[in-house]
């Protein structure tokens, strides 16, 4: 099982998002505290008298994430530290309630270019074929909710800046069920029809 929480608080700067995002995940995984407790529900014996759930929080952010889904707490720990760096990423635009923040480009045109201009927008071409585990995706993820945001939740505008084809980009946002609620929630916060 997965969950995360954010701090009543939690307003993260995107910059500070962006430099996070930027770090191989074993250097992100040192800003974090790690907490080990007992999973929860089906699975014997063992699941029931092992620690192998993990709590990662990140203390920069406040941001926590946990994961007992394994009977492993090795794989709780590679699950727990992808899906907060996957909730880092959306971050960026979502607020509490999930309503997309107004895009950065019309309030701010040097916000968006520093943010634009960091290692997270300077990787390599947008793979719309990424696997969600890859070590890439939290950051592929950053990149096509912004532009999602950016161009008022069309997908079309969207996917000319990543360089790639609507229904590519449509079939990425689609392979990770936390990034496909978030681009369908900013659709339907600029009055968009709810992708499908």
């Amino acid at each position: 099982m997965e969950r995360r929480r954010f701090p009543t608080e939690f307003s993260p700067e995107p910059l500070s998002v962006c430099r996070w995002l930027a770090l191989p995940p074993e250097e992100l995984l040192k800003a974090c505290k790690q907490a080990r407790f007992q999973g929860s529900g089906p699975g014997g014996q063992k699941r029931n008298r092992v620690y192998s759930g993990i709590r990662l929080t990140h203390e920069a952010s406040g941001l926590y994430v946990e994961s007992d889904a394994s009977r492993e707490s090795r794989r709780n720990l590679e699950d727990a530290l992808h899906r907060l760096r996957i909730e880092l990423a959306l971050s960026v635009l979502s607020e509490k309630g999930g309503k997309a923040k107004q895009p950065v480009t019309t309030e701010n045109q040097d916000q968006a270019w520093v943010i634009e201009s960091t290692a997270a927008f300077q990787h390599p071409d947008f793979r719309t074929q990424a696997s969600p585990s890859h070590v890439d995706f939290p950051i592929l993820a950053l990149r096509a909710i912004y532009f999602l945001n950016k161009y008022d939740g069309q997908i079309a505008a969207a996917a000319k800046s990543l360089n790639c084809t609507a229904s590519a980009l449509t079939r990425f946002l689609k392979l990770d069920k936390t990034v496909w609620t978030a681009a369908r929630r900013i659709r339907e916060a600029h009055g968009l029809h709810p992708l499908k």
